[in-house]
């Protein structure tokens, strides 16, 4: 069994699938006019041209109204840093209801949008999937229902949950672990994850040699039957941040070598030595942006940020933000990523890829809690 305190990441097979180690490096015939960012690159510039115009199909008031204006800030923010001669004009457009929304789309492109970004919301997104094919790279922040056919220039990029169990998965398999325990909340989130997993473990020829559900509202010690079970060499924990601060110093009173894998939501983004110290040593996957992982002259680095707002104090604006930078970036670059299979961008919020569905792909980094805050787990 691996103890705690290694992590040795094995580097998959070339024949991986689309999402591969953040660190590949991207070396594919006819791709050297792309600038997707290569190993330990990351392209800050938009890849737009000066006649472009950006248009922002997103909500303007309403219950999503804060998600908008997370999105909206980081696109505007990448738009800000771009050269004056390639920046394209941004502007906003209400992406109303769902039964509107292929009016204001159309609307959009009658001002003169040659790339869109948005909507949001799931119906939104299956009203635009149901034309077939639109007429500009549209970039949707969310994915729709349609198992179908792809459509013509729509692409759907999500932060979704299932992502991070995923990636518990991957990040799993390349640590040379094959028999895994899952804690999860018996919550609707929680179950998304625990499926996720299930299902990709199982691709991947791991086995799950116990499983548990636990009360979020309860006390006690719910993984303490779970670990009694043994025959697993580690614990995928489907937890929030409040949740890993009860549960994760007693798996370890119970099981101090069984190394526990966590999702993005223990780690808001900030560092707290004394409220993370109980935390010591978990692993969790997280995007780049989160872990502070930007280049030093990139000038959107969370470090450099001299803005002030209220979406950037909380867990969840802050990785809007950093979706929406991508976004930004991603929109020029789709059709060349989908058109190369296993081409990739180093974006914000993981290593980016697209799917035969248009799919936007995230492949996250491994990081792990040490006495002085989080710090990424090198291969």
């Amino acid at each position: 069994m691996m103890h705690q305190n290694r992590a040795i990441l094995r580097r998959r097979p070339a024949t991986w699938v689309l999402a591969a180690s953040f660190t590949l490096v991207l070396n594919l015939p006819g791709c050297a006019d792309l600038p997707f960012g290569g190993r330990g690159e990351r392209v800050s510039g938009g890849g737009y041209q000066s006649k472009d115009q950006v248009a922002l199909l997103l909500p303007v008031q309403g219950p999503l109204l804060g998600v908008s204006d997370a999105v909206r800030d980081g696109v505007r923010a990448a738009a800000s840093v771009d050269d004056a001669k390639s920046q394209p004009k941004v502007v906003s457009v209400g992406s109303g209801t769902p039964d509107r929304v292929t009016e204001t789309f159309g609307q959009a492109l009658g001002e003169g949008a040659t790339y869109v970004i948005g909507p949001i919301e799931k119906p939104s997104v299956d009203a635009l999937a149901a034309e077939g094919s639109l007429q500009v790279v549209t970039l949707a922040l969310n994915e729709g229902t349609s198992a179908g056919k792809p459509t013509r220039n729509l692409f759907q990029f999500s932060l979704s949950p299932e992502t991070d169990a995923v990636e518990v998965a991957n990040k799993a398999k390349d640590m040379g672990f094959t028999r895994a325990l899952m804690l999860y909340p018996d919550d609707v989130a929680g179950k998304r994850r625990a499926d996720a997993f299930r299902a990709h473990w199982r691709r991947l020829g791991g086995t799950l040699a116990g499983d548990s559900s636990f009360d979020p509202r309860a006390t006690g010690n719910p993984a303490k039957g779970l670990l009694a079970q043994g025959g697993a060499d580690f614990l995928f924990l489907a937890a929030n941040a409040k949740q890993a601060q009860a549960l994760y110093p007693k798996i370890r009173k119970d099981a101090p070598s069984l190394p526990v894998i966590a999702t993005s939501d223990v780690y808001p983004g900030d560092v707290d030595p004394v409220r993370d110290r109980a935390l010591t040593g978990l692993y969790f996957v997280d995007m780049p942006w989160m872990l502070g992982l930007e280049k030093k002259n990139d000038p959107l680095r969370r470090a450099d940020l001299k803005i002030s707002a209220a979406h950037l104090e909380t867990p969840l604006g802050r990785r809007l933000y950093a979706m929406g930078i991508d976004a930004y970036r991603l929109a020029p670059r789709l059709p060349g990523l989908a058109s190369q299979p296993g081409a990739t961008f180093a974006g914000q919020t993981g290593l980016l890829s697209v799917d035969a569905m248009g799919r936007v792909q995230r492949e996250l980094i491994l990081g792990r809690f040490t006495e002085t805050g989080p710090e990424p787990v090198g291969g």
